[in-house]
């Protein structure tokens, strides 16, 4: 059984623990801000001080802050996304007290320097140019734009050249301090320490952080909106991404995770095995599910040469069709998946990175961490009408995005 505890500080903070032996701590600190909290004209911001975070605070310049980092001796990242924005420490234990305080400054007192400010955004719109030349990157980013008319999911997190370029201290200031409070923030950490000892490190190192107030995120669902959108761009190959957007009940989930995984996840997949194996169509092709409060969809992707792209298209779309009628799937596949959910569960407990991660997901997306443990026996109910039925709910209207590898866009049309 896992040691796991999880206490709401004073202040507001989430803390939550977990007990392994070893030498090693893996911590992640989340504070519940992404580009969904943004308007049109902030896009971007959470990204650009999740990058300014690291140049500077009220204490250390660009050069000591980085020493700082470089002398822990561990591995020390962030990234942000449409719902928070993570940092992520491991190093030996005795380090732990010295990690903590690193973040306290970084999060807490940022200098926001104007030099570094500007020069931070020359690199951050070369980040977005380099995955503007990424052509799987570039074919998510513009399916998923033209998905929605309204939500917050068609822009890309790293945000426009245009309001990167606009962002100043006073702005970046301002949204700071009203999304960088405790009550939004969620520590998670796996380490050889007993609760109360963490929470005492954590208490003591954070006690000035005091709470504000917290604009709760309102996101309503929208069906992605269906049809064929087609680009061109000089490559050697052409991409295809297909997205499906849906609102299902809890009890839904798991069958459909065991859909997802025989369709496009497994070495064995349904997608795999009919565009590679039986038609040499595509090197890869995959599908990626997201099932969490704020986002229900599923994405499939592939890559072909452009005189196949419409077999890929219409094959992957007939294989959806004859999923709905109860084609591919045998009592079988629930018994493999039964095993890939132990191998996933077991591997998670064991690497304390992978289960840090794991339960800050879990908390992030407000589900229970531990009920990984009833999984395995929701398994056993879930039934091949069960996977039909959600199939038929989930297949309904995709939209679908080309981006062809040529140049002569005269001969073809949007669709």
């Amino acid at each position: 059984m896992i040691d796991y505890n999880k206490t709401v500080l004073e202040n507001g903070i989430t803390l939550v623990t977990v007990k392994k032996p070893g030498k090693l701590f893996s911590l992640n600190l989340a504070v519940k801000v992404g580009s969904l909290q943004e308007t049109l004209e902030e896009k971007g911001i959470s990204h650009f001080i999740e990058h300014m975070l690291f140049k500077g605070t009220a204490f250390d310049d660009n050069v000591s802050l980085n020493s700082r980092i470089e002398h822990l001796g561990g591995d020390f990242n962030a990234y942000t996304d449409y719902i928070s924005t993570v940092f992520s420490i491991s190093a030996l234990s005795e380090e732990l007290e010295n990690s903590l305080a690193l973040l306290r400054d970084m999060l807490l007192y940022p200098s926001f320097d104007g030099h570094e400010l500007e020069k931070e955004k020359g690199v951050i719109i070369s980040e977005l140019r380099a995955s503007n030349d990424d052509a799987e990157e570039t074919t998510h980013k513009n399916l998923y734009y033209n998905a929605y008319e309204k939500s917050p999911l068609k822009y890309d997190v790293i945000g426009s050249e245009e309001t990167i370029n606009s962002f100043t201290r006073d702005r970046l200031e301002a949204f700071h301090k009203a999304h960088y409070l405790p009550e939004n923030t969620i520590v998670v950490l796996i380490s050889d320490s007993d609760h109360a000892e963490i929470r005492r490190l954590v208490e003591t190192c954070f006690h000035s952080w005091k709470n504000g107030k917290v604009k709760p995120l309102s996101l309503k669902f929208e069906k992605n909106i269906p049809g064929r959108h087609t680009a061109y761009k000089d490559m050697e190959q052409s991409t295809l991404g297909i997205l499906y957007s849906f609102s299902i009940s809890e009890e839904e989930k798991l069958p459909l995770r065991v859909l997802n995984y025989k369709l496009g996840v497994s070495g064995n997949s349904i997608l795999f095995r009919e565009l590679r194996e039986n038609r040499g169509l595509a090197y890869d092709v995959y599908s990626d599910l997201e099932l969490t409060e704020k986002m229900q969809n599923l994405l499939i992707y592939t890559q072909v040469p452009d005189e196949s792209i419409d077999e890929a298209e219409e094959l992957i779309l007939k294989i959806l069709e004859e999923i709905k009628e109860g084609a591919y799937f045998h009592q079988e596949d629930l018994l493999i998946m039964k095993k890939v959910l132990k191998t996933s569960i077991y591997g998670t407990l064991d690497n304390i990175h992978d289960l840090s991660s794991f339960i800050l997901d879990e908390l992030l997306n407000e589900e229970e961490p531990m009920a990984f443990q009833n999984d395995l026996d929701k398994l056993e109910n879930v039934t091949l009408e069960d996977i039909i039925a959600v199939s038929r709910k989930v297949f309904d209207g995709p939209t679908i995005y080309r981006l062809r590898g040529e140049n002569d866009e005269d001969h073809h049309d949007d669709q």
